[in-house]
Parts: structure tokens; sequence; C-alpha cells
């Protein structure tokens, strides 16, 4: 009988899917206790509490219209100009890094964690489905970068973050089935163990550059829908990849993923056309050079990685401060709700609804009205498609 912990629920349901999804060409470059699978397993994972999270946390911007982002302005009475200055700062989801920070929040993401941590030690991967450690894999990497960023908050830039031998990613900060596990070393797990280009899309990276942090947990359920949508949004959006003259300019995140594009410049191309509207797929296949020039390390941070948020807050320190998570004290343990004072993150992202606070310092007014904009619109280009349960189909390979 599995350990019921208060923040986290494993339960057993019989699932009668297939479990194939990705190809494994070689697993014996990976830790033993990570090999492995089991079709049909009835094993599932429960992330009710960390979905919960992320709904009360993350702000989506909807899929970008590649424009540009114009000159930032000044803060009005002052000559100073707060806040990202790039052309993408408009694009890519947000997520309430406050809310993280708080002392009595990040105990409970910190408790979310280790118990995610335990699992393995307690039902061994080979016993789940692929779909399943995919998931799994991608949450944990998640919750482990957002809380390591959080600790360092506030910060404006990820990009000090990323480097040398301090680098966030290269702590072994984990240990997963007896194994000390890095960031860098789950990314390499996932290349190793799925070879596809999808799961990259699910890797959180803290900065405005990188994919987007969902709003949804993944599951062994979701996780190929989640993928695919969050690659559309990316590559469609000028940081993550953009026509230049015969040049496509892409994000240096690609780099990290260099193993699975063992053809540089045609793997790419053809990943790129399995993403896109067919009216770019000319520019993509004659683009004669790709550049991986194209960042954006500012933090994925609603309020940019500043404690001065010019909201009604500002005047009030205490009031970040009193973020809660309530925690139900029902059967589904772990339910929780994040939130900062007296709101909810989730009115923000009801356009239809809510009214923009003029008290927001302008670079997050403007981040908010081109949120509305891109939700307002209705994109015929680009489809999302939701994969077959248990399909095995990866966009790039098309």
């Amino acid at each position: 009988m599995f350990k019921k912990a208060k923040f986290f629920l494993l339960s057993l349901i019989v699932v009668f899917s297939s479990s194939a999804g990705f190809a494994a060409p070689d697993e014996s470059k990976i830790p033993e206790v990570f090999r492995g699978e089991r079709k049909g397993s009835p094993i599932q994972i429960n992330y009710d509490d960390w979905n919960k999270i992320l709904h009360s946390t993350v702000v989506e911007a909807g899929m970008s219209d590649r424009s540009s982002a114009s000159a930032p302005q000044a803060e009005t009475g002052t000559r100073v100009v707060r806040g990202n200055t790039s052309s993408t700062r408009n694009e890519g989801a947000r997520i309430v890094f406050p809310a993280f920070a708080d002392e009595k929040n990040a105990a409970i993401v910190l408790k979310i964690r280790q118990e995610l941590e335990a699992v393995p030690g307690e039902v061994p991967m080979r016993e789940w489905t692929k779909n399943e450690q995919l998931a799994y894999w991608l949450n944990l990497y998640n919750i482990t970068l957002i809380d390591l960023i959080a600790k360092e908050y506030p910060t404006r830039s990820v990009k000090n973050l990323t480097k040398g031998k301090d680098s966030i990613w290269a702590k072994k900060v984990l240990n997963v089935a007896g194994v000390p596990l890095s960031l860098n070393d789950i990314e390499d797990i996932l290349i190793k163990k799925w070879d596809s280009t999808l799961v990259m899309y699910g890797l959180f990276q803290g900065y405005v550059g990188g994919p987007s942090i969902r709003r949804n947990a993944y599951t062994g359920a979701n996780v190929h829908k989640e993928l695919v949508d969050n690659a559309k949004e990316f590559v469609n959006s000028n940081r993550g990849m953009r026509t230049k003259g015969s040049t496509l300019q892409i994000s240096e995140y690609y780099e990290q993923f260099k193993p699975l594009f063992p053809d540089w410049k045609e793997d790419l191309k053809k990943h790129f056309i399995s993403l896109t509207d067919y009216g770019l797929h000319g520019r993509i296949q004659g683009a004669k050079k790709i550049k991986a020039s194209t960042s954006d390390y500012y933090i994925a941070d609603l309020f940019g990685g500043s404690t001065r948020h010019g909201t009604a807050m500002a005047t009030n320190p205490a009031a970040l401060n009193d973020a809660r998570v309530h925690v139900s004290s029902g059967q589904s343990a772990g339910n929780a709700s994040m939130g900062i004072g007296s709101f909810t993150m989730e009115s923000y992202a009801d356009f239809g609804k809510a009214s923009i606070d003029m008290r927001f310092p302008p670079h997050v007014r403007e981040y908010i009205f081109q949120m509305r904009k891109n939700k307002s619109t209705q994109d015929g280009n680009v489809e999302v498609e939701e994969l077959e349960e248990g399909s095995s189909e990866d966009p790039s390979q098309q």
C-alpha cells in the first residue's frame, strides 16, 4: 500500500491505452533504474497539486502574431525605462515568480518535489508506461527549475544562472531512485530515451526566449498534445524561429539539443516545416543559412524580476509576502490554490472580463495588452492537432 502524502497523490488506475509514443534507440546510455517500460501499466501519477499551482500562477500569451515590440516607454514622470527591452518581450507565457519566492509557498513546492523524487524508489520506472515516464521527467524538471530560480529572485536575467560550474542546471540537487541528478542529467535522459524533438518543448527554462511554461501539468494522458501545442507556439514566434532574407534566425535554445538534429540544417528545416503554416514553407526550405542568434534571457516573470511592481502592492511590501497556498482538507490531497495577496493571476488571464490595472508599470501593461490582442484574434494559419492516444507521430518527422 502506497503512502498517501498530504501534498501528493499517487493513484493506481487501470489505463487500457497504449503507452507507445516515442522510440527508444539505446537505453543502455542511461542509468539502469530508468530503463524499460510496461505497456498498458495501471500506474498513473496524479499531479493535481502542481496543476492547481500552475493554473493560479501562469499567464499564457496565446499564439504570437510575429509583430516585433516597439521601443519600450519610460515610466510616467521619469526618464527611466524598466523591464525587458527585447523585441520579443511580449511573446510567451509568464509565471508569477514572487509567489514561489515566498517562504511558505517555497516549502510546499519543495515538498511536492521531494514526493516526486521518491516515487521511482517506491514504484520502479520499468513498471510505468513511456507516457507516464515522460510526463514525470518534464514535471520534475520544471518544478525544480522554478524552485531554483525562485531562490534567486528578484533577478531580471536568467543568463547569469546558466553558465559555469555554479549553473543551476549543473547542480545535482535531485536524487531519484538513488541516482543523483541535475537538470542537465534529466535533459540527457530525455534525449537518449525518447530521441524525439518534441521533448525539448516541455522543458521550461525560466526565460522569455525559451519554451513557455504550460498552465497544465503534464500527465501520461495529455503529454503528447501539450508538447505539440508548446512546440507550435514556440516555433511560430519570433523568439523561436524567424526568417530574415535567406537566413533562418533561431533560438539559441536549439543548440542545447543538437543530438536531436544530427543533420543540423536539413533536420531543422524539416522540423520547422512540420510545425508551421504552408505559407512559410518556401522561405524555410530556401534558407541558405541557419543562425542560432535569437535569445531573450530576461526572466519569464510577469513582474519582470523586480519587487518594484508599480501596483497597489508596491506601497505595501507585506502584501506580496502574504501569498498563501490553500490546501483542501478533502479526499483529494494536495489540491492547492496559489495567489498573491487578495487576487490570483487567473483574473488577469480572463481577458474578456478583467480590466487592466493601470498602476502596473508600462512593460507589464504592454504585455497584457499584447496578450489580449493575441487571444482575440483567430489564428487561421496554425491548427493545434490532438494526437490520438498512444500515437507515435512526431511532427518533426512528417
